[in-house]
């Protein structure tokens, strides 16, 4: 069927931009619809690198063998300021990582850098009276002078007008206002360089006492001893001084006194001794003579007398020592009754 059917027809096809139309519409010559050709064949593509982009065209622009553009980064492998190529192109695009890039940094003064961690600190200086460091909540703290606590045996405010210094309760006052020997030698103040710490000797002590024996002798008569003899070998009387039990730190001067009150009486003719037998640190005794009748009278008599021994050594810290003494006599002639021995025992112990 064509267009009209009559030969006055009202159906009219014009071309517009981009395309052609051939024939009249009739049965002999109908209209035929096409493109513009431009030209008269099919438009060429192209493709332009840039300085970072490689752009490579294949294909034929057909149906068959379409246009395939690709394109690739362009990494230069000799950057222009001579350093190293940090960029990367993979499979996956371009990549930086922090590693790539650390040891483009370095620490200049109060700075620190970590190139394996890539962490950037301050670095306060470690001289000697430096005030700067870090604060609990990791800043940089210089504390103020408000915020300076002064411990005992301290005074000032740590500034230029209140300096931090030692504090005598007694002031100051030069070491020869007092000594005419050398301070750095004699002073006994010293400082440990472990800790810091100052210190001085243990202090000194010392100790005394006193105390008496009635010694239970039932009137003991002795004749003819042929030397020293104790009295009773139960009856004595002791100065001890146990290790450690004053200082534990320093030696110890010891002293022990012993003073014997002895009543006795004895016969017409009698010649005799009287002395205490005296043990350290449990040895065998020896007799020291503190009264004696050297020469025989024609009467009895009865007398009381006072006499007294005494023993004192230098001890070395942690040592201990002990003096017993036991009364003792010695009877050449005639005969001797004891009636009463006390003792007065002594002791004294000072720390060197």
């Amino acid at each position: 069927m064509s267009c009209c059917d009559e030969r006055s027809c009202d159906c009219i096809v014009t071309a517009g931009p981009g395309v052609t139309v051939d024939g009249d519409g009739s049965t002999g010559a109908p209209y035929v619809i096409g493109a513009a050709g431009g030209g008269g064949g099919p438009t060429a593509l192209t493709v332009t690198d840039s300085p970072t982009v490689d752009l490579t065209l294949t294909g034929a622009g057909t149906a068959v063998d379409p246009y395939n553009v690709t394109a690739e980064v362009i990494v230069d492998p000799a950057p222009p300021g001579g350093g190293t190529e940090l960029l990367h192109a993979g499979p996956n695009g371009l990549s930086l990582e922090c590693a790539d890039v650390r040891g483009c940094f370095s620490a200049g003064d109060g700075a620190g850098y970590d190139p394996d961690t890539g962490v950037i600190t301050a670095r306060p200086s470690t001289d000697a009276g430096n005030g700067l460091s870090y604060g609990t909540d990791g800043g940089l703290l210089v504390p103020s002078a408000a915020a300076l606590t002064v411990g005992c045996g301290l005074q000032g405010e740590g500034t230029a007008a209140a300096p931090l210094a030692a504090f005598p309760i007694a002031g100051e006052q030069p070491w020869a206002d007092d000594w005419d020997c050398d301070a750095a030698a004699n002073s006994t103040l010293k400082c440990d360089p472990d800790s810091g710490a100052l210190w001085t000797p243990p202090e000194h002590t010392s100790a005394a006492v006193t105390l008496q024996q009635n010694h239970p002798i039932p009137a003991p008569t002795f004749t003819g001893t042929g030397g020293f003899v104790l009295v009773d070998a139960d009856v004595w009387s002791e100065g001890r001084y146990t290790a450690d039990s004053l200082t534990t730190c320093r030696g110890v001067s010891f002293s022990t006194a012993f003073t014997g009150h002895v009543e006795a009486t004895w016969t017409s003719g009698a010649v005799f001794d009287l002395g205490y037998a005296v043990t350290i640190d449990g040895g065998g005794p020896a007799v020291r003579v503190m009264h004696s009748k050297l020469q025989a009278g024609g009467t009895a008599g009865h007398e009381r007398w006072t006499v007294a021994v005494s023993q004192a050594a230098v001890l070395a810290a942690h040592t201990g020592y002990v003096v017993r003494v036991y009364p003792a006599i010695n009877v050449v002639s005639g005969s001797v009754t004891l009636n009463q021995w006390i003792t007065d025992t002594h002791l004294i112990a000072i720390t060197r």
